[in-house]
């Protein structure tokens, strides 16, 4: 068998391994191929045409006409996450200015399921994105549409309460006042479950409107709301230690 002919048997097989598995590693690949050269792997996948996923730093690959991106041009599959922008450098800034009312980070990290802050913060200093302060952290805005973003975001913010089943009132203030009583019974890793549950059942942007109306970190709710969707909670260790009834002494009769 010529050389051609083998080239176009291993080009097939990947083809076919990628079209069964969806996502593979460089190392597949140079297996697949028969090559022990990362730069011989990486010429094969980039002639089939490729992406490269933007968590995992950038160690996953899939071929062109494999993902089914959604309508941010995002992709996922067995955790391994894609985008049609290109690497979280390229995709952020085109979520952003796509985005009516801008990003908080922790929003951000809800629709893109990785951690943003250093790149929103290389972005800031780029100028690729401005950014404004709101309470304890920073909107990020696209240039040129920055004021009219900022705008949105501050009508959201003031529209009141979210229309939550357990913190909906007709009396915004009191039924506010009432979650407060309530939260402070709680110790503070069933706060931040809680609230974590209130931001998913709200949806896009629940933890900062959580944040907004329990007077809390957006960082808390966001830690509660992922540690419920992971299922990684220490059960053992949701009440305080010494928390219950105090055990009753025994006095001598």
């Amino acid at each position: 068998m010529g050389d051609a002919m083998k080239t176009e048997t291993r080009e097939q097989k990947l083809i076919e391994i990628f079209q069964t598995e969806k996502v593979l590693g460089l190392g597949i690949v140079k297996e697949i191929i028969g090559t022990t050269s990362r730069m011989t792997g990486f010429r094969q996948i980039k002639a089939l045409g490729y992406y490269s996923s933007y968590s995992h730093s950038g160690k996953y690959y899939t071929l062109g006409s494999i993902p089914e991106f959604d309508r941010n041009g995002l992709w996922r599959y067995g955790g391994v996450h894609f985008s049609k922008h290109g690497n979280l450098m390229e995709t952020i800034p085109v979520l952003v200015k796509r985005s009516e009312a801008g990003y908080f980070a922790s929003e951000l990290e809800e629709s893109l399921h990785v951690f943003v802050h250093n790149a929103v913060g290389k972005l800031f200093r780029l100028g690729r994105l401005l950014r404004e302060q709101i309470g304890d952290q920073y909107l990020y805005l696209a240039p040129g549409l920055a004021e009219s973003q900022f705008l949105a975001r501050k009508k959201i913010l003031t529209q009141g309460a979210p229309e939550s089943v357990a913190i909906t009132d007709s009396d915004g203030q009191e039924i506010t006042e009432h979650l407060k009583t309530f939260l402070s019974v709680l110790n503070e890793k069933q706060r931040r479950l809680y609230l974590g549950l209130e931001s998913i059942r709200l949806g896009h942007g629940g933890d900062v409107r959580m944040a907004s109306v329990a007077r809390v970190n957006v960082k808390t709710i966001s830690r509660g709301r992922r540690e419920l969707l992971s299922k990684e909670i220490d059960f053992d260790r949701i009440r305080r230690k010494g928390a219950g009834r105090p055990v009753l002494k025994k006095t001598k009769s």
